[in-house]
């Protein structure tokens, strides 16, 4: 925690004041309906069958074949050029890491 953070920390604690409401805030919740996760799976199963429709077409139209020729062409000019291949292989790993990872935060 930095200083910025201590101050309005600080001031946060010294400017809190309370509102009197006459126990309306416990009415409204208690009024309030149960959360019903009905409806939860739909967004998974929405994502799963998109997801699907995404690989179905990208090997339909030759998606596989793309990747693969710009791969073999980028990994040609590179021995060519003199690049050490190690370190282009792991930035190709870190890379295929960096985006599962974030494939499977947002799922």
């Amino acid at each position: 925690m930095d200083d910025n953070e201590k101050l309005i920390e600080q001031f946060m604690k010294q400017s809190r004041q309370e509102i009197v409401d006459d126990g309306f805030t416990e009415r409204v919740m208690r009024g309030l309906p149960e959360h019903q996760p009905q409806y939860e799976w739909l967004p998974r199963v929405w994502n799963g069958v998109m997801i699907l429709v995404a690989l179905i077409l990208f090997i339909a139209f030759g998606g596989v074949s793309l990747v693969k020729n710009a791969l073999v062409q980028y990994l040609d000019s590179a021995m060519i050029q003199g690049i050490d291949m190690r370190w282009t292989l792991l930035l190709m790993v870190l890379y295929i890491c960096f985006v599962c990872h974030k494939a499977l935060k947002t799922a």
